[in-house]
């Protein structure tokens, strides 16, 4: 039987996003050591997990398409992450990363990519790998990318606050101060979905 999702964004959602002085950016971190899971995160991850949820990641990694950063600078930002959160006692059932940008320098990681969000494609594969059911599935991330990639795969967008990079809200998207309190929107959200169901019956 397919199971439902919260698929995830990273940076801004799990991870802190940090400010680099040599550029004047605050993006994803770059190297390993610079990697911070948010307040409250895994917790709140694991209680989805638990819930019955799979978690899928979804982010954007454009470091190595502008030349910030190696792919394997990226890749030991990966396993940092993975890191922390296995400490939390947090796993995650799927890993999409898309390492190219629009307007890139490197060479095959720049101009229009087929994986990046807003792109569905990841999201599409991991349904089709994991036998998702995307009519009861959420997608929780900090950016309109985020929500223009939910809204094109039919799955319900959370927007949660990012104070480093804010972004602005439509207002039919659900919003959240952080992903704590966007996995008990889920939670409620559903389980009054299946009372609702089970009332009806």
């Amino acid at each position: 039987m397919s199971r439902p999702a919260v698929f995830l964004d990273r940076d801004g959602v799990l991870v802190e996003e940090v400010f680099y002085p040599e550029t004047g950016e605050i993006e994803a971190p770059l190297r390993p050591e610079a990697v911070r899971l948010l307040p409250g995160a895994a917790a709140a991850a694991r209680m989805l997990a638990q819930a019955g949820y799979a978690l899928v990641l979804l982010s954007n990694q454009a470091g190595y398409a502008k030349g910030k950063a190696s792919l394997r600078a990226l890749w030991l930002v990966h396993q940092r992450f993975v890191a922390l959160l296995a400490r939390e006692g947090v796993t995650l059932d799927a890993v999409f990363y898309s390492y190219s940008h629009p307007d890139g320098i490197v060479p095959y990681f720049s101009g229009p990519s087929l994986e990046r969000k807003p792109g569905p494609y990841n999201l599409i594969i991991a349904t089709a790998q994991l036998d998702l059911d995307l009519a009861r599935s959420w997608l929780v991330g900090d950016r309109e990318t985020d929500v223009a990639c939910a809204e094109v795969a039919g799955v319900r967008p959370i927007l949660v606050d990012n104070v480093l990079n804010p972004t602005r809200r439509p207002a039919n998207v659900i919003g959240a101060i952080n992903l704590a309190a966007a996995a008990k929107t889920i939670l409620e959200w559903d389980g009054e979905a299946l009372f609702r169901e089970i009332d009806t019956c």
